[in-house]
């Protein structure tokens, strides 16, 4: 097998197992007296892998990374505020009940159980007005744009590519106006 051959092989497969539709986060930016929040649900990150994951009772983790980025034409966007909110669900075989934990920057803030399949998920892949940590003031009408990348941990898939990935993205992009 010829070394383009093997290329060919490895890019099918790399477009075989990557649906960017599933892997699409919906953000909504939220701006209000000169602080920024993001709204964002990952309603596809949830798949059949994951269901299978949490329904062998093995605990799953989505971390979400939320930040607040300036765009720059000439060099790499610069990081202005960041936030880091998680959101934990473990299935107890015995009771058929799912116990979900949402945290934000290392503290629990929210915990409930439910036995409905489809509510768990909705608690997993949605956040609302996550409140991003701002390390300098805005720059009234400057462009911003708030992005969420998802891992899940344990990994519900394999991938191929050898560097880091994550498992689902978004972006929205705003003006502050002031």
């Amino acid at each position: 097998m010829t070394l383009l051959a093997r290329h060919v092989i490895v890019l099918a497969l790399l477009a075989s197992a990557f649906d960017p539709e599933a892997a699409e986060i919906k953000v909504t930016p939220v701006v209000a007296e000169g602080h920024v929040a993001a709204s964002f649900s990952a309603v596809g990150a949830f798949t059949q892998d994951s269901r299978e994951v949490v329904k062998s009772g093995v605990p799953l983790t989505f971390t979400y990374l939320v930040e607040l980025k300036r765009p720059s034409s000439v060099w790499w966007d610069r990081t202005v505020g960041s936030a880091t909110v998680a959101a934990a669900v473990k299935f107890d075989n015995l009771t058929n009940i799912f116990q979900v934990t949402k945290q934000q920057d290392g503290r629990v803030t929210w915990s409930k159980s439910t036995s409905k399949e489809e509510e768990m998920r909705g608690w997993v892949t949605t956040f609302e007005s996550v409140p991003i940590s701002v390390t300098e003031p805005l720059q009234p009408n400057a462009d911003y744009y708030v992005r969420v990348r998802l891992d899940a941990h344990p990994h519900v898939h394999v991938s191929l590519w050898p560097f880091g990935r994550n498992d689902a993205s978004g972006r929205a992009d705003f003006t502050f106006i002031r």
